[in-house]
């Protein structure tokens, strides 16, 4: 027996053997019956058949695509836009990815984000070196820029927890002293 399903818009035939299917039939009638509200369910019916009940999953499956898609320029009327039919547009768009599709199209801008970052990054560095205590300027840029816990700062120094959240607080305090308003601009910019 050939059933007809639905896969990406469009129906597909598949051959399943010719077997007593009553079972899978019960299962989905069961199915629909428990998901239906309970002013629906008189109205839920049980399918005799397996292509009905595929009917019925194919029908949900294209109400679900065309929800979503029947704005696209595939699926209306041409209209004009810009002299050209949608028609038009979407043939020029499936040449153009027709053409060259790959990476290279893509410009890769991640190293220039790299050495901007580790610019800012040294310039806070400087203005915190420049402008606090050693220790305090190492203090925040192991905190703050380095992202090391002050649990894990202590170990590395030594110290109790609470010896270097005392001293965060005093860099803190130095540091808006330093700087009372914050700004807006990225340190590379001034």
């Amino acid at each position: 027996m050939k059933i007809k399903i639905r896969y990406d818009n469009k129906l597909t035939e598949v051959e399943i053997p010719d077997d007593d299917y009553t079972l899978m039939l019960d299962i989905d009638y069961e199915m629909r019956l428990a998901e239906a509200p309970e002013d629906k369910k008189e109205e839920i019916e049980r399918c005799n058949t397996v292509q009905e009940m595929f009917d019925l999953m194919n029908k949900t499956e294209y109400n679900n695509w065309h929800k979503f898609d029947r704005h696209s320029a595939l699926t209306t009327t041409p209209k004009r836009i810009d002299g050209k039919t949608k028609k038009q547009k979407v043939k020029d768009f499936e040449d153009n990815s027709k053409r060259e599709n790959t990476i290279e199209m893509y410009p890769d801008h991640s190293d220039v984000e790299k050495i901007n970052r580790k610019e800012d990054y040294e310039n806070v560095c400087r203005v915190l070196r420049k402008n606090l205590k050693p220790n305090q300027a190492e203090l925040l840029i192991a905190i703050y820029l380095d992202g090391i816990s002050p649990g894990d700062y202590a170990e590395l120094q030594g110290v109790s927890k609470s010896a270097i959240s005392h001293r965060l607080n005093t860099a803190k305090k130095n540091f808006k002293k330093i700087f009372p308003k914050p700004s807006t601009f990225t340190s590379s910019c001034g």
